[in-house]
C-alpha cells in the first residue's frame, strides 16, 4: 500500500487552539508570535538574535556532567550545542518503555525540522528535555504492545508524590521489560549493569532507539541547571512570578477556545524534600508557617529543591536552551500559546511552535480492512463495531440502493393521496412511517444475515480497528508503542 500523506493539521478538531495555530497563525499572534512553519523558525531566530554563549557553555557543562555520571559517551551534538548550533527542542514525560507511539514521533519530528534547518545552511541539533520531575505515575507506567499485551511497571517502593525520574528501576523491572520485548519481538536495548532510576534507564533507551541521530538529552532535575535560573524561583516566591501574565492570557484564551489548559497559581513551584518527595510550594509554605518558620522559610531551600510545575517548566527549559523552535503535540501547542505573556514577563525568547508529525502504520492484515471499507483517518477514529457496521452497509448498498427508491415511492404515494378527499394524506403518511420503521428492522436483519455469511471478514475488520488502527476509538499513536 502506498504511503498517504495527510497534513496533521487536517486531523485536528476544528477551531481548536492547535488547528487555529496551524491554519491561521496570524490570528493567534496575540498569544504567540510568528508562525508554525519554517518561516516561523527563521523569524524566531531573528527575534532572539545571537545566542548568549556564556549561558550556552554553562548549560553544556551541566549536560556533559549528566552523561559522565552515568559513564555514557555524550553525542557529538553536545559540542555543536556548545558551539552555538540552533536547537529544535522537544520533551516528554519519562514513559516506562516509551509509552504511546507519539513519544517517538515527537522526536522524529524534531529531527526532521533540524535536518531541514541544516540543509538551509544553519547548524542545528535536537535536544530532548527529559521531564523527570513530573509525579503522575499512572500516566507513565504502561506501554501497550500488539495483541493487547502491555508492559506494566510496578515498582516495589514509590510514593505518589515522588518525581517519576527518581523512582528506582531495579533488576525486577528490567526482567519484566525484557520478557515483554521478547513476546513482542522487539529489542530491549542494552540492560544497565546495576540498579538505576527511571531517568537513567530512559537515557539508555533513547540512545538505543536513536543511535545514529545525535539527539542530545537534558534532564532538568539538575543542581547546576537550577542554580542558573534562580531568578525564576525567586520571582515565584516573591509574588512576582507568572500568575498575573498567565491569568491575563487565560482570559483571552477562554474567550476564544474555552477552558484554558493551565491554571495560574500564586506560586508555580513544587518543593523537593530530602527524601525526593514533591510538594506544592503553597502547601509547603503553609506547613512551614505552622512550624513557626515564617514567610521566608523558602530562602533556606537549595536551588535544586525548586521544581517547576507544568506552567513554569517551559520557561525554565527555554531560558536554558535558547531554542529556535519547540516541537509539541496539539495539547502542548495549546498550553504554550497560553504562556506567551509569561515568556514576555520574564523576557525569555519565544521559539517557533511546531506541531509534531503523526503516523499510522498499516500492516498486511489492516490493509485488507482499510481497502474494504475505504477508510482513512480523515473519516474519524472508529471503533471496531462502527467499522464493521460501515462495511456491512457498504456491501449491502452495492446490491442496490434502497433508501432513495423508498423515498421516491413515498412521495408518489403522498402525491396520489392528495387527490383523494378526506384524511387520505395523514393516513398515508402514518402508514409510510410504519413502513419506514419496518424497513429499518428489515435492514437490521439483512445486516445480521450478512454478518453471519461473512463472519470472518467482519471479525477481521472489528479486530483490526480495535487492536491496531484505532485502539478503543483513539488514534493508533495514542494506544500502541512505536516499537511494535
Amino acid at each position: 500500500m502506498m504511503e498517504q500523506l495527510i497534513p496533521q493539521s487536517q486531523l485536528l478538531p476544528a477551531d481548536s487552539p492547535a488547528a487555529d495555530w496551524c491554519n491561521d497563525a496570524d490570528s493567534c499572534n496575540a498569544f504567540w508570535p510568528g508562525t508554525g512553519d519554517f518561516h516561523g523558525v527563521r523569524a524566531a531566530i531573528n527575534r532572539r538574535g545571537g545566542i548568549e554563549m556564556d549561558r550556552r557553555s554553562r548549560v553544556a557543562d551541566a549536560i556533559s556532567g549528566q552523561y559522565e555520571r552515568l559513564a555514557m559517551a555524550a553525542p557529538h551534538a553536545l559540542e555543536e550545542f556548545r558551539s552555538g548550533a540552533e536547537v529544535i527542542s522537544v520533551g516528554h514525560q519519562l514513559q516506562a518503555g516509551g509509552g504511546p507511539a507519539y513519544f517517538h514521533y515527537k522526536i522524529l519530528s524534531a529531527l526532521r525540522w533540524s535536518r531541514k534547518l541544516r540543509a538551509s545552511g544553519t547548524p542545528s541539533i535536537v535536544v530532548f528535555w527529559m521531564a523527570s520531575e513530573d509525579h503522575d505515575f499512572e500516566e507513565i507506567s504502561e506501554t501497550n504492545g500488539a495483541r493487547g499485551d502491555s508492559f506494566r511497571w510496578n515498582p516495589s517502593t514509590y510514593k505518589p508524590t515522588t518525581p517519576v525520574g527518581m523512582i528506582p528501576w531495579d533488576f525486577k523491572a528490567e526482567a519484566s521489560w525484557n520478557a515483554w520485548c521478547q513476546r513482542q519481538g522487539v529489542s530491549p536495548g542494552v540492560s544497565p549493569v546495576k540498579a538505576v532510576t527511571l531517568a537513567d534507564r530512559m537515557r539508555g533507551w533513547l540512545l538505543d532507539w536513536f543511535p545514529d541521530d545525535d539527539v542530545l538529552l537534558i534532564d532538568g532535575n539538575d543542581v547546576q541547571l537550577k542554580e542558573m535560573v534562580q531568578f525564576l524561583w525567586k520571582s515565584e516566591w516573591n509574588g512576582q512570578g507568572i500568575k498575573g501574565s498567565l491569568k491575563e492570557s487565560n482570559a483571552a484564551f477562554s474567550s476564544r477556545w474555552g477552558e484554558a489548559p493551565l491554571q495560574p497559581r500564586d506560586n508555580n513551584l513544587f518543593v523537593l524534600d530530602a527524601n525526593g518527595l514533591r510538594t506544592r510550594a503553597d502547601r509547603w509554605s503553609t506547613d512551614q508557617q505552622k512550624q513557626g518558620k515564617g514567610d521566608e522559610a523558602w530562602k533556606t531551600l537549595r536551588p535544586e529543591q525548586n521544581s517547576p510545575n507544568a506552567a513554569l517548566r517551559p520557561l525554565y527549559q527555554e531560558w536554558l536552551l535558547q531554542s529556535a523552535a519547540f516541537v509539541g503535540g496539539p495539547s502542548e501547542v495549546a498550553y504554550w500559546l497560553s504562556l506567551g505573556k509569561s515568556f514576555v514577563h520574564h523576557r525569555i525568547s519565544q521559539p517557533a511552535l511546531l506541531l509534531r508529525d503523526g503516523a499510522l502504520v498499516i500492516d498486511e492484515r489492516a490493509s485488507h480492512a482499510v481497502e474494504w471499507i475505504q477508510w482513512n483517518p480523515l473519516k474519524g477514529w472508529w471503533t471496531g463495531e462502527v467499522a464493521r457496521t460501515y462495511w456491512v452497509d457498504l456491501e449491502l448498498n452495492r446490491l442496490g440502493e434502497v433508501a432513495g427508491p423508498f423515498d421516491a415511492w413515498s412521495k408518489a404515494l403522498v402525491a396520489y393521496a392528495e387527490g383523494i378527499p378526506g384524511d387520505a394524506v395523514p393516513t398515508t403518511r402514518a402508514a409510510l412511517s410504519r413502513m419506514e420503521q419496518e424497513l429499518q428492522q428489515v435492514r437490521k436483519k439483512w445486516r445480521k444475515i450478512w454478518r453471519q455469511q461473512h463472519s470472518d471478514q467482519c471479525a477481521l475488520v472489528e479486530e483490526v480497528f480495535d487492536t491496531w488502527l484505532t485502539i478503543k476509538g483513539k488514534p493508533q499513536e495514542r494506544g500502541l508503542s512505536a516499537l511494535v
